[in-house]
């Protein structure tokens, strides 16, 4: 796998539409963390891992996921999902959930992913952060041994940007199978657990890929 300056990372971010400033932030840290020996497979795993946590982390701009949806918002969300869905049933609470984070995250996650049942304050204490969006306590847990930190104890350690990228590249080894690499709808069902998003991660991928190939 290519050695690549904080340059070369400054535009390849910029090719892929991610705003100057924030390019400009990551940058340097994509320089310290991807090396030669990062990923398993190389510019194999590169050329998905990039427009993957792009697309999640909204190029970049967010290291955790927002819980503040209007009431409007979510119904919307839940009349689109199918019956029997988290977002469902999300949407027929609506106007109790709008604009209060921690409620929201405790009603989406709380007896999930490890967490406790709602009102145990684990689905706030846990929802997806870093730039692939890692979320629940038993997947905090995991992470966390993985690398040897107390991601349970300290969730927060997720959104600073050299851990989150660490973290990010762990869970992306430890998640993502070789042979899955180079089928965008293969990742995205890894990633995703479904398809939502695989459109725009197309797109993105078509811009990675060139953008990475560039000397």
């Amino acid at each position: 796998m290519k050695t690549r300056t904080a340059a070369h990372w400054l535009r390849i971010f910029r090719a892929c539409g991610v705003q100057t400033a924030t390019a400009s932030r990551w940058a340097p840290v994509f320089a310290d963390t991807i090396k030669a020996g990062t990923f398993s497979a190389g510019e194999a795993d590169l050329v998905d891992f990039l427009p993957t946590i792009l697309h999640e982390s909204a190029m970049l701009e967010k290291m955790k996921e927002s819980g503040n949806y209007s009431a409007d918002r979510i119904r919307q969300l839940g009349n689109a999902s199918g019956p029997g869905t988290r977002w469902r049933q999300l949407g027929m609470r609506a106007n109790e959930l709008a604009r209060n984070e921690w409620k929201f995250f405790e009603a989406c996650y709380g007896g999930r992913l490890g967490n406790g049942p709602e009102g145990s304050g684990d689905g706030a204490r846990y929802p997806g952060r870093t730039p692939i969006g890692i979320t629940g306590k038993s997947n905090y847990r995991w992470l966390g041994d993985l690398v040897g930190q107390d991601l349970v104890g300290l969730p927060e350690l997720a959104e600073q940007p050299h851990f989150a990228l660490e973290f990010c590249v762990a869970w992306w080894e430890g998640k993502v199978p070789d042979d899955k690499l180079g089928n965008v709808r293969a990742v995205r069902k890894v990633v995703n657990g479904g398809y939502f998003g695989l459109a725009e991660v197309e797109l993105l991928a078509i811009k990675a890929r060139e953008a990475l190939a560039q000397p």
